[in-house]
Parts: C-alpha cells; sequence; structure tokens
C-alpha cells in the first residue's frame, strides 16, 4: 500500500471512529485500529502510534532489576507488525537462497523455531532486499555453524532509519501486546501439552493479532538497556548491548505459567543470546523508519547516537601483538569520553558526564586517563583531570592550575609516571607562543605532584623522555631541540601549514604530521592531493621519510602514534579518525606505515581524538612472570564457548575465591538450582563460598575442587556438592570441556597456577570486568539471588525412558563422585551433598524433576550416593517439603525468600556435623 493510500485510509477510519486517539497504553486501555497491510507488507497490520505512548518495566519491587523502574515511551510514528510469528516455510523458502538453512517444519503453518537472533536478521535483509527495500541492518562479516545458523556478526549495527524489515522494538511489541493481553487465553503450560502450535489457531479474527502471548516466546530487536523514571520517545533500547549480546524476549511460550507472563518482562530462565536457538522461541517482523531514535546505555544512560565496534579482540590482536589493549576517544556529539577494553571484550563504553573531554591520553598502566577541556589551536581556557578507566570513570581529579591542555602520559628514565602538558593549546604562529610553556607534573596514588616546567614553548604534540625533541603544531610544525650547549626552537616543513602532529613512542624521535596539501608534500609523494589525503611522517631533523595515502572517499583527522615498542620493533601503527566527504568523522582506524593498509575500529557519527594504550614491557614495566594476555582473565566474551552465561558466572565465582581463598573453610557447588539457593553471609558458622555455576555438573564441581580450593584454599574444612540425579546423566564432554575451553584464564591455569604464581593471578583477576547486565536479567542487583515467583505448572525436558540406571554417563558420574569422596577422605576434608527443592507438584509425575530422571531411577542415584559414605541435605524429600509459592522463582529454582531459608537450614545442618 502506497504511504498516500495509508494515510487516505487512516483519515476515513479516523472520520468513522474506528480509530481512537487514547494516549493510555499501560494496558488494557491500549486503543487502536490496525489496518491489513497490502503487497509487500501482506500478513501484517498497520499501526497508528504517532503522537501514543505505552509503558515499558514496572515499578513492582518483585520484578527483576533489569525490569525496574516503569519507564514511558511515546512514538512520533506509525508501523507494521507480523499479525503473527514468521512461519517456517515462509522462513525456509527464504533462507535457503540466503544461507542454505532449513529448520524442522512438520507443518507449514507453524513457528519458525531454532532460529538465532542473526539468522533473523538475516531473512529481515532478505525479505527487504526482495522488496526493494531498506537494509535495516549492517555487518562487515558472517560466521556459521555446521547446521549453517550464522552464530556471528562482526561489525554489526541496526539502522533505525531504514525503511524496510526487521524485528519489532520492544516498545512497539508491547504497545500491540497491551491491547488485549490475556496469557489465560493462550497457549501456555496448562493447556500445550508441552509443544508449540500452529499460529493464530486460537480462533482471532484476521484484523487481530496472534500469538503475542504463549505459543512462542518472541525475540525482539532490542539489546538490554536499563530503564529509567522518565519520558523517552522512539526508544530502541542500548546502542550496544551487553557484552555477550543478550536479547529482550517477550511474551512467554508454550512452556510457560500463564500466571508468570507478564507484558514488563524481558528474559527467559536463562539469558537468550544472540546464538541462542530454542525449540519454543520465535520472532515476527515489523517494519517502518525511526527517524529520531533514542539509544541508551546497558545501563541506562540516554546516548545521542549509535557506536559500533568493527573489530574483536584477536583482530586488534593481531594488529597490536596483545590482547591487553584499550582504545578511547572523543563522542563529538555528546561530548564525552568513550573507550574499548579489548582485554575484556568490544563492548563500546561511554561514561556520561557534564565535563567536555578533548585529546584523552590513557596512562602507561592502562588503569587511568587524562584529558583536557578544550582544543587544539584554540585560546579557550582548558583544564587537565584525569579519572578511571572504567565505566563510572571514579576517581575523578583536577590538576589545580590556571590553564593546562592536552595532556600525554610518559614514564621518566628515573621511573616516575608523569604527565606533560601545555599551559595553552592555541595556535603556534602567533608571538605568543614562546610566551607559553610545556610542563610536567607527578601522578601517582590518585593524586597529582607539584607542576615542574620544561621549557618555553607549548609544545603539545610530544615531549621525548629526555626532553631532547618537544614537537607541536597548528599551524605550523615547530621542534624543540635540546642538546647539551643551548636549547632550540626550529620550524620544520618550510612553514608550510601543517597540524594533528604526534611525537613518536618509541624512541626514534620521528614525527607524523597531516597537511593542507602543500608543495614540499607533494614533492615528495610525486602527486598532487588534498587537504588532510596524506599522512607524512619526519625523522628527528624534520626530514620527510614516509607517507600513507588516505582511504577512497575519506580523509585523515586526529593523527596519533598507537603505540610504542612491540616484540619485533619500534611501532609503524598509527591511529586516526576517518573523515568523511561532509566532513565527518564516521570512524577511527589504525594505519600501518609499513604497507599502508587501514584497519577501522569502530565506527560512529563524530569520533575524535582517538589514544591506544597497549601492553607493553620495558625498563620501567618489566614482564611479569605471568601471561598478561591470559592470566586471571577467566571471561572472555570473544572466546568460542556454547554456554558464555555459565562462563560468566565461573569467573566471578574463580574472581571471588581469589579475594577469599585463604579464609575459606566450606564451599558449595552446583547448577543455578544450588546457585540461587546459598547465601554466603546466611552461612554463620563457617566463612563459606559459593562456587555455583549455571548449567554445570559434577565434572566442573570436582575440576574446580581438585584444580583451586585444594591446593588454595587451606582452611578448607568441608565441601557441598549438588546431587540433581537428572544432570548426573552426563558425560565431561557434555558441558565442563565447553566451559573451561571458554575461559583463557582457567585454561592457562591449568599449566602455569602455582604457589609461585598464585599472587599474581589472583590479583590479575581482580581486574576482570563482567557484564552486570546480564546477570540482572536474572538476578536480584548484585547478587545471584532470584526475585518472588511461583512454582506454577511442572514441565518435564527430557524423555525419560531413555534414562536408566545402567546408562554408562550416568554410571561416570558416580564414579567421579566415588573418586571424590576417596580423595577429600584422604586430606581430611569432609565431602557433603545437597539437594535444592523443585516444585511439589513433581511428586505427581513420573519425574523427578524437568531434567529427570524416573523417581525410581532418582532413588537409586540418591542411594548410591548415600551408601558412599556421603551425606546428603536433602530439602526436597521427594515433593514433601514446606518451600512455599513465594519462596519460588520457577518450578525448580528458589526465590530469595526460599534462599534464606535453605541457606539457614543448611548452617544450622553443617554446624551439628563438627
Amino acid at each position: 500500500m502506497k504511504k498516500i493510500d495509508q494515510v487516505v485510509l487512516l483519515l476515513i477510519l479516523a472520520a468513522m471512529g474506528m480509530i481512537s486517539c487514547s494516549d493510555d497504553h499501560s494496558g488494557g486501555g491500549n486503543s487502536f485500529a490496525p489496518v491489513l497491510g497490502e503487497g509487500a507488507f501482506e500478513g501484517m497490520l498497520y499501526i497508528q502510534a504517532s503522537g501514543k505512548k505505552t509503558s515499558l518495566g514496572s515499578n513492582d519491587e518483585s520484578a527483576k532489576v533489569i525490569e525496574r523502574p516503569k519507564m514511558n515511551v511515546e512514538f512520533s510514528y506509525d508501523f507494521y507488525m507480523d499479525r503473527h510469528e514468521v512461519v517456517c516455510r515462509q522462513f525456509n523458502d527464504v533462507m535457503y537462497k540466503v544461507s542454505g538453512l532449513q529448520v524442522a517444519c512438520p507443518q507449514d503453518s507453524l513457528p519458525a523455531a531454532n532460529v538465532t537472533f542473526y539468522d533473523a536478521v538475516l531473512y529481515a535483509n532478505a525479505l527487504s532486499n526482495e522488496n526493494n527495500l531498506d537494509s535495516s541492518y549492517q555487518y562487515t562479516s558472517a560466521e556459521f555453524d555446521l547446521e549453517k545458523h550464522c552464530i556471528k556478526m562482526n561489525g554489526f549495527k541496526f539502522n533505525p532509519q531504514a525503511n524496510g524489515f526487521r524485528l519489532p522494538t520492544e516498545a512497539e511489541w508491547i504497545f500491540v501486546a497491551s491491547k488485549n493481553w490475556n496469557p489465560e487465553q493462550s497457549w501456555n503450560a496448562s493447556n500445550s501439552k508441552n509443544v508449540v502450535h500452529k499460529v493464530c489457531s486460537l480462533g482471532e479474527s484476521k484484523n487481530e493479532f496472534c500469538d503475542l502471548a504463549g505459543n512462542m516466546l518472541e525475540v525482539v530487536n532490542d539489546r538490554h538497556a536499563s530503564f529509567k523514571d522518565t519520558v523517552v520517545q522512539d526508544f530502541v533500547g542500548s546502542v550496544d548491548g551487553d557484552a555477550i549480546g543478550s536479547c529482550v524476549v517477550k511474551g512467554g511460550s508454550y512452556l510457560s505459567s500463564p500466571t508468570s507472563m507478564f507484558l514488563f518482562s524481558r528474559g527467559d530462565t536463562y539469558p537468550i543470546l544472540s546464538t541462542t536457538k530454542g525449540d519454543y522461541i520465535g520472532f515476527r517482523l515489523a517494519s517502518g523508519s525511526i527517524s529520531d531514535a533514542t539509544w541508551f546505555t546497558d545501563n541506562g544512560r540516554f546516548v545521542s547516537t549509535s557506536i559500533t565496534s568493527l573489530r574483536d579482540a584477536l583482530d586488534v590482536r593481531q594488529q597490536t601483538d596483545s590482547y591487553h589493549a584499550k582504545l578511547a576517544f572523543r563522542n563529538d556529539v555528546s561530548g564525552n569520553l568513550v573507550y574499548v577494553d579489548y582485554a575484556k571484550n568490544t563492548k563500546v563504553v561511554e561514561i556520561v558526564d557534564t565535563i567536555d573531554v578533548y585529546h584523552p591520553d590513557i596512562s602507561p598502566d592502562g588503569k587511568r586517563v587524562a584529558f583536557c577541556t578544550s582544543i587544539e589551536g584554540t585560546m579557550k581556557e582548558s583544564s587537565v583531570y584525569v579519572r578511571d578507566l572504567n565505566e563510572s570513570g571514579s576517581n575523578l581529579v583536577k590538576l589545580s592550575v590556571k590553564n593546562a591542555a592536552i595532556p600525554r602520559w610518559r614514564v621518566n628514565p628515573n621511573g616516575d609516571t608523569v604527565i606533560v602538558y601545555v599551559s595553552s593549546a592555541a595556535n603556534n604562529k602567533s608571538e605568543s607562543f614562546l610566551k607559553e610553556s610545556t610542563w610536567q607534573v607527578k601522578f601517582s596514588n590518585g593524586k597529582f605532584g607539584t607542576p615542574q616546567k620544561l621549557f618555553d614553548g607549548a609544545y603539545h604534540g610530544g615531549v621525548e623522555k629526555d626532553n631532547s625533541i618537544g614537537i607541536s603544531s597548528s599551524t605550523l610544525l615547530r621542534a624543540h631541540l635540546t642538546n647539551s650547549s643551548k636549547d632550540t626552537d626550529v620550524i620544520w616543513y618550510k612553514g608550510e601549514q601543517a597540524c594533528n602532529a604526534s611525537l613518536s613512542k618509541d624512541g626514534t624521535k620521528r614525527t607524523l604530521f597531516l597537511d593542507f596539501g602543500g608543495s614540499l608534500g607533494r614533492d615528495f609523494v610525486g602527486e598532487k592531493y588534498g587537504v588532510h589525503e596524506r599522512i607524512l611522517v619526519a625523522d628527528s631533523t624534520g626530514r620527510l621519510t614516509n607517507s600513507v595515502k588516505s582511504p577512497a572517499k575519506y580523509t585523515f583527522d586526529h593523527t596519533e602514534w598507537a603505540v610504542g615498542m612491540l616484540d619485533d620493533g619500534p611501532s609503524n601503527l598509527i591511529l586516526t579518525s576517518l573523515t568523511d566527504y561532509n566532513g565527518a568523522h564516521r570512524q577511527i582506524a589504525l594505519v600501518n606505515l609499513n604497507n599502508g593498509d587501514v584497519f577501522p575500529l569502530v565506527e560512529g557519527d563524530e569520533l575524535w581524538h582517538p589514544c591506544l594504550w597497549v601492553w607493553q614491557k620495558g625498563e620501567n614495566n618489566p614482564k611479569p612472570i605471568v601471561d598478561l594476555d591470559s592470566a586471571g582473565s577467566y571471561y572472555d566474551s570473544k572466546a568460542e564457548s556454547l554456554f558464555p552465561f555459565a562462563n560468566v558466572e565461573l569467573g566471578m565465582k574463580l574472581q571471588s575465591f581469589w579475594q577469599k581463598n585463604d579464609e575459606i573453610e566450606v564451599a558449595t557447588f552446583g547448577s543455578s538450582m544450588l546457585l540461587d539457593a546459598v547465601i554466603e553471609d546466611s552461612i554463620k558458622s563457617f566463612k563459606t563460598i559459593n562456587m555455583g555455576v549455571s548449567l554445570t555438573d559434577v565434572h566442573l564441581f570436582d575440576y574446580l575442587i581438585r584444580h583451586y580450593i585444594i591446593p588454595y584454599a587451606p582452611k578448607i574444612k568441608c565441601l557441598v556438592i549438588e546431587v540433581s540425579p537428572g544432570l548426573l546423566f552426563r558425560n565431561y564432554q557434555d558441558m565442563t570441556a565447553f566451559v573451561i575451553s571458554g575461559s583463557p584464564g582457567v585454561r592457562y591455569d591449568e599449566n602455569h597456577l602455582s604457589e609461585s604464581t598464585k599472587h599474581e593471578i589472583a590479583a590479575l583477576s581482580q581486574e576482570q570486568q563482567f557484564p552486570l547486565v546480564l546477570l540482572e536479567q536474572l538476578y536480584i542487583d548484585g547478587t545471584f539471588l532470584l526475585p518472588v515467583g511461583e512454582w506454577g505448572e511442572p514441565f518435564v525436558s527430557v524423555d525419560i525412558s531413555s534414562m536408566s540406571y545402567e546408562t554408562s554417563s550416568l554410571q561416570g558420574s558416580l564414579k567421579v563422585i566415588k573418586s571424590l569422596k576417596a580423595f577429600t577422605d584422604s586430606i581430611g576434608v569432609k565431602l557433603v551433598a545437597a539437594i535444592p527443592p523443585r516444585n511439589p507438584k513433581y511428586k505427581d509425575m513420573d519425574a523427578f524433576d524437568p531434567f529427570g530422571p524416573s523417581w525410581d531411577v532418582a532413588h537409586q542415584i540418591i542411594d548410591a550416593v548415600k551408601n558412599m559414605g556421603i551425606k546428603i541435605f536433602d530439602e526436597y524429600k521427594d515433593g514433601h517439603h514446606d518451600y512455599t509459592d513465594e519462596m519460588a522463582n520457577n518450578p525448580y529454582h528458589l526465590s530469595y525468600l526460599g534462599a534464606a531459608q535453605f541457606s539457614k537450614r543448611l548452617d544450622a545442618w553443617l554446624k551439628s556435623l563438627k
């Protein structure tokens, strides 16, 4: 349907009273009249949302942190949305031509299932291309698994302005779903028989949306962002999402209890990642340009533009020889400092503040950043600040001088870490240039020392460690030269205009700079070129030695030497902003002086003043006895792992272990069922650590006990392992191998952790940062505790008929427990077991819990553990327990209220074992 036809039809409908102008879209008051789409939009309904609003989140204290507070969203646009989830026939027809992917499709009208977020992106783009519409998603390259599912998109970016097919935003989905939200009238755990049903099979009319509640859990477009108690226009979620790419999902599924389906819910039992696929996870599409989208950072801060990381840690390591690299720069749209820590992930972090940030420079240890408040080439007064390079930008301190600009860190020959700055960043062509001066100030223990003048002249392009040369530009290329007899100020490049000069950090005293297509530069390269189309490099005498041409359609700006010495000699890496034909600084890139290759790192609207820190060894920064790229790095968002959520928890648990290992007396190990049930501080009788990790089993418990707890927790007295019969039907390779292989730090520890290295590894582990917003999807803020839910309806996710007591994987797990018991007995450490409670309704079912096995086999397993001489703290009691609905979060996890009761009882039980 053409746009003008849509408008006319909507005006007619409004005149007939068929379209409501109600602004109440927080629940049942949501009123609108969908219009059937035609042509490319057949199967969609057109929604007049402009001028209306909806509500995301909730103020209910029992809601998860990621779902609070309630936030109102206003729309300035209309949009289409699929009447029902994309069905498998449609999906397979399109994807066969894209990647060859074909999902199981027993009936054409069943929703497409077992697709990743990236599969849905490819489907949307392909459908847009078929209908001559814009592509809503961009990426530089894609990776696929053996089944042809897309599992990674490098340089992924959503373009909300595009007029093409896409996933609906969370706000759009809620706006539509709130009209007739009634989970009781859905395919859910109470009526679905645990299978998916045909779309629109509950008697909906053709102009009604189907299955927004139940049937399939639906992935929407947003990446997780925390909400704010405010009104936001055209909200599209997080600008970059959390570190592992978790998605917002809506509506519940055929496995969900209707009483657990809420409009404000945003997740599942475990986070749904961009690579997750499942029998109960599907999607529907939307279409409509969002011309003025509002993004948040993942912690709920407003950002005015999207900045996309184009490279992962491995890419950067190939350029810099280290995983330990950090990029910092100015977002000129917001004036804020932005950074990417490639040792942790490629998440783009913006430190929101009221202080304008120019010319940031990262400290030699990589932990802090210095910046000033004015720009090169102006007479405006400026101040120099230092703050921690973390998400909060903590420990901000200001240098107390009248005027200070363009700070640069260095380590002096005597070992002092100092910041070199100038008293003015004004144009150096004026006579007042030499009346200004260059200074250094020591920075130690988070404080500035007393500034010391180095020499006259504001040489802000860099000063050699021995002060033998200082560089300045804007608009002349000037050098301050010091020798035994005198100081000299010279003008290089024949006095032609130059700017963006940077003195090398490797001792070679080379200077790079940009010019305006001057005659000396043209003569050197042998051709004409335009403003900033060449990076020029001069030696310590000012003689030109090298040049690099800008890539097509771009020019250079804000050039800096990237790093100092590399293992194989001086660095020839240059960092620069890339400016398009409109003068917008769209990218930050590395430039290789050796071959002219340009390597873009990030992309956005206006990215200024980049600096790159890379860990380097040297006389003032000796190589430690451990590898900084791996030691203590227990979580790596780019490591290949099928269970990244478990890797996040494992990393946090090992970080916690190294904080308190010398005092630990009791350690508990379990899947999420025990992880969420044990509150460390509620175990009063012993110093306790909860080492539980979601989805894991006895093979990981055994690994952690043997590799960490016993060797490095000298006061350990008792080990508590979870016994969940269904999770014992696993081999080491089924889960534990993937979790360990996904942790560089654990792999490193296998060959390098010892009494001589443990302190350094422990210290490095404390520098690890984790995507806390991911945990907030599930847990109460700052904990591994779950909010109040209910036991709900029990379900079984396995075929228990195949789970016999003789199964080889089960017998292997029992041998692991028996061996562990013998080992702990031999060193005088108590090994006991725990069974957390599940939904009491399982006592009336054939299965022990969602993971099986049958009750008979479960009792055989529990008896076998008891016969090993292992005492069991059993709070399940075959379903005959006293844990109420409010003590549950879902059919097999306790809420924080249940955890409080469980922990109190565990404490008393452990005390009785003394």
